[in-house]
């Protein structure tokens, strides 16, 4: 634990951390891009003539910041715009500098808001540095992962499932292993203030006998988690055709058998695709422990992890039901997959509860975008995945205020709020057309 060392100890620890996290992002955003790989990253394999040219200053610039002041002088051609060093500089920068400052702001309790008050029951709370460090670096995988999505989003308008896949799996391991690492309530006992991790339940407490402990809460588990699975599965669903034809289709599309019949072309024989492969294998070793989970795990943890599954549906359920309906509304695509793929993933870290919350701040930082772009540029088109990042960052480092201020009105709808949800896509339903043909007359020409 980091917490009982000396600051100066601290401070030097995780700024080399946050430079190799820094550099790792940085070799991400290039290495993972599908459209625009180049190969700028020195920790990225390049072919011959890439190698050509970093030369004998290729070791060199693996040093965190001063390798990409190094990089200046080197022309990587005409797909690398000139000043492509500020970029990968400025994140590992941010990271040196950020990482430190973001350990002491959750050690003092930042989570559970600001003040004297708050400084005296972190003092009194048994275990506090437990569970600042737990928050601290499960959000810092976040945060990571949360970096590379937003700049290959902004570079390409897609997020890979590089990223997704591992966050939701990292996600929900962190949820099983660590019930503490869910999002904090303040709370007083008689023994002095204690901290409650938020369930999927909350404000609500989960009865002892509650059906997510049982045989449904394990259907419920497998049934979220094959759904994410499914949806992932590149595929082709022409459910146009019929029902039995697009069942027929779509299996024969994510399988991809042997043709049956030869012809004097030589033709690449079908196989599966590579994530196809690797999501089948992810199925067959995350259901068994699903299984096992539900009967080993103590119910604290059961509770942890079904919470985590329940963020994965509805937070990336919402994005999904918005980005179809939006969709058949607007007559264009509204929202990327990869935007519901990236909102599964927060929604497994950090919940149902503060997933809505992110939306609804990324909304609100996306229209303000988009206000400057068509004042200055006149064009609406972004890329949602950035803002839908910057509004977790914002959901996550304001919980305190977002708990105390929706708690109320908001979170204790329970199940009703699923109602809420339906009644605000019906609402889109409505509006959308409007904002087409206001779009249409503000864009005419």
């Amino acid at each position: 634990m980091l917490a009982p060392l000396p600051n100066i100890v601290i401070i030097i620890a995780l700024a080399i951390i946050g430079a190799i996290v820094g550099q790792f992002i940085n070799w991400a955003i290039y290495s993972w891009a599908m459209f625009r790989r180049r190969p700028i990253s020195p920790w990225m394999k390049l072919d011959s003539d890439e190698l050509k040219l970093f030369g004998a200053a290729d070791k060199s610039r693996r040093i965190p910041i001063f390798g990409w002041l190094a990089a200046r002088k080197i022309n990587f051609g005409e797909e690398v715009e000139g000043k492509f060093w500020v970029r990968p500089l400025l994140i590992e920068l941010a990271w040196i500098v950020g990482l430190p400052l973001v350990f002491f702001w959750y050690d003092g309790g930042g989570l559970l808001g600001a003040g004297p008050a708050v400084a005296a029951a972190v003092a009194a709370i048994a275990n506090w540095d437990l569970y600042a460090e737990t928050w601290f670096w499960s959000h810092s995988i976040l945060l990571t992962l949360l970096f590379i999505a937003t700049f290959i989003d902004f570079d390409e308008k897609m997020i890979p499932d590089q990223i997704t896949v591992p966050g939701v799996l990292i996600g929900l391991t962190i949820a099983a292993a660590f019930p503490w690492s869910r999002l904090p309530e303040l709370g007083a006992a008689a023994a002095g203030p204690v901290v409650s991790p938020i369930t999927f339940a909350s404000p609500h407490e989960i009865p002892a006998a509650h059906w997510c402990y049982g045989v449904w809460g394990l259907v419920t588990v497998i049934a979220i988690f094959v759904i994410w699975v499914l949806a992932l599965l590149p595929r082709i669903s022409p459910f146009n055709l019929g029902l039995g034809a697009g069942i027929k289709y779509t299996i024969g599309s994510i399988v991809r058998p042997r043709r049956k019949n030869d012809c004097a072309i030589r033709i690449e024989p079908r196989r599966p695709f590579g994530i196809t492969k690797v999501l089948a294998a992810i199925f067959l070793v995350v259901v068994p422990l699903l299984i096992a989970g539900w009967g080993l795990l103590p119910k604290e943890n059961w509770a942890s992890l079904f919470g985590a599954m329940v963020g994965l549906a509805v937070s990336g359920g919402l994005i999904w039901a918005i980005r179809i309906v939006g969709g058949l509304m607007m007559g264009q695509q509204a929202m990327g997959f990869g935007d519901v793929t990236l909102m599964a993933m927060v929604g497994t870290f950090i919940g149902w509860q503060a997933s809505l919350a992110a939306f609804v701040y990324g909304i609100m930082i996306a229209m303000l975008a988009v206000i400057v772009m068509v004042i200055f540029i006149r064009n609406s088109h972004i890329a949602f995945g950035p803002y839908l990042s910057m509004g977790t960052v914002a959901a996550v480092y304001n919980w305190p205020n977002v708990w105390a201020g929706a708690r109320l009105p908001v979170f204790f709808f329970g199940p009703l709020l699923l109602l809420v949800l339906l009644a605000s896509l019906i609402g889109m339903v409505i509006l959308l057309p409007i904002v087409r043909w206001l779009k249409g007359l503000l864009f005419r020409g």
